[in-house]
């Protein structure tokens, strides 16, 4: 079995870091379970059978609705998308799910970010309602969020990603870019921004185009 390849320092930058993006789910939240739960939900919602954990994994799409329109189908997306939504809504203001949204390491780094003035950003395919809520259940605050509403194209389209530095008033040699999937890293990729993938249950092994990082801890030693 091969071992993913750990993030390293760069020896050498031309352009100092000005800004973080991240993904969000995978990489600031750990919302797989929560994510589970809301999709079961929407699914039994349209009078579908409960998914099996095998074909929740096989639905999943870079965004929201890609993943509740592989369960579902376009006629009863619409339905499925409020039950999902509101399934995620009211499940993120239990204190136990809130309590274990945030991924290790992810406060401290954005206060280290933020201590050294740094902006920050999120880009993720969820929607901005889901997003925010996310985030101010896990207690995160960033300085900006790119949704799905936000991209005309997902990921791995730089579109969203694009977007997030613009607002931040980046250049993409001036910012590090996040995730934890392949879609991340190809985003990046196209982007052309510097690309770190954080290690975890679902990750892909890291390149030399996106080093793997073993928790957001690493990450100080990039900026």
């Amino acid at each position: 079995m091969s071992v993913p390849r750990r993030a390293t320092p760069p020896t050498a930058r031309t352009d100092p870091i000005r800004g973080v993006v991240f993904d969000l789910d995978g990489t600031l939240v750990d919302s797989w379970t929560l994510h589970q739960r809301c999709l079961r939900d929407a699914a039994t919602a349209v009078g579908g059978a409960e998914p099996s954990a095998a074909r929740l994994a096989l639905a999943q799409r870079p965004t929201d609705t890609g993943t509740v329109r592989a369960l579902v189908g376009e006629t009863a997306l619409a339905d499925a998308m409020r039950a999902y939504q509101h399934a995620l809504r009211n499940d993120v203001r239990a204190p136990a799910t809130a309590r274990g949204l945030a991924v290790p390491y992810a406060h401290q780094i954005l206060a280290l970010l933020r201590d050294r003035g740094l902006v920050t950003g999120v880009c993720t395919g969820r929607s901005r309602q889901d997003a925010q809520a996310l985030l101010d259940a896990s207690g995160l605050g960033v300085d900006l969020s790119i949704a799905r509403e936000d991209a005309p194209r997902p990921k791995p389209a730089p579109d969203g990603l694009l977007r997030a530095l613009t607002l931040l008033g980046l250049r993409p040699e001036e910012a590090l870019y996040v995730g934890d999937t392949q879609a991340d890293a190809r985003q990046g990729e196209s982007a052309g921004v510097r690309t770190l993938l954080l290690q975890g249950p679902g990750s892909v092994p890291g390149t030399r185009a996106a080093p793997l990082l073993a928790s957001l801890r690493d990450l100080s030693a990039y900026l």
